[in-house]
């Protein structure tokens, strides 16, 4: 009698997703499908991640990278007003230090990074605001990732009980203030300061 085996191994599958953006035409970007695939074929529940802060269960969310193999990120960096004189910074997941908001590009978003900034600034900093003007794409090759930066102009914040990351700290901070403390845990981040700053006098009269 012959075994029947129903469940065959699957490598990872990668899509290729053609992104069109405000920066112009970006190269084509890799959805790495690690088990969407599986998932349909042996019913297999996508894995999740446990956040050791809140004991909240997060959904996996799958890796974009671009044509070159870098991870694909997005940020804002959070003003008080146009101005832009104040940053706000959270405290990262860990409690180690500042950062500015930011994250991974999902899947449904790779054709328009600044949906997955906004998204980003709101889920890790309660942020509602209008987006401003792109600062760039930042590129941290010991990280492996890229990361599309904007401005967003902060309109209010949301209280705790609509904030969804409430075990983060968020604070406002001077721009100078902002680069000290970045420097001790982020220092990839003082760079989208630096940007903001060089580019501030080209929408500023």
């Amino acid at each position: 009698m012959k075994e029947h085996n129903s469940y065959k191994p699957m490598s990872v599958v990668d899509i290729h997703l053609k992104t069109q953006t405000m920066m112009g035409n970006p190269p084509q970007a890799m959805v790495t499908t690690h088990w969407n695939q599986v998932m349909n074929q042996a019913h297999i529940k996508p894995p999740k991640l446990l956040c050791k802060i809140t004991g909240k269960i997060k959904p996996f969310q799958a890796s974009i990278n671009d044509a070159d193999g870098f991870r694909m990120r997005a940020a804002c960096v959070c003003v008080r007003s146009s101005k832009e004189q104040e940053v706000l910074l959270v405290s990262s997941t860990g409690g180690r230090g500042w950062i500015i908001p930011g994250g991974k590009v999902e899947p449904r978003e790779a054709d328009n990074p600044s949906i997955s900034a906004i998204r980003e600034a709101r889920e890790e900093g309660g942020v509602l605001g209008q987006l401003g003007r792109y600062l760039g794409e930042f590129e941290n090759t010991e990280k492996g990732h890229r990361t599309r930066v904007f401005v967003m102009y902060v309109d209010s914040l949301e209280p705790e009980e609509l904030w969804e990351e409430t075990y983060r700290e968020r604070k406002w901070f001077t721009i100078e203030e902002a680069k000290e403390v970045l420097k001790k845990n982020k220092p990839y981040h003082v760079k989208y300061i630096e940007r903001m700053v060089q580019t501030r006098s080209n929408v500023v009269s």
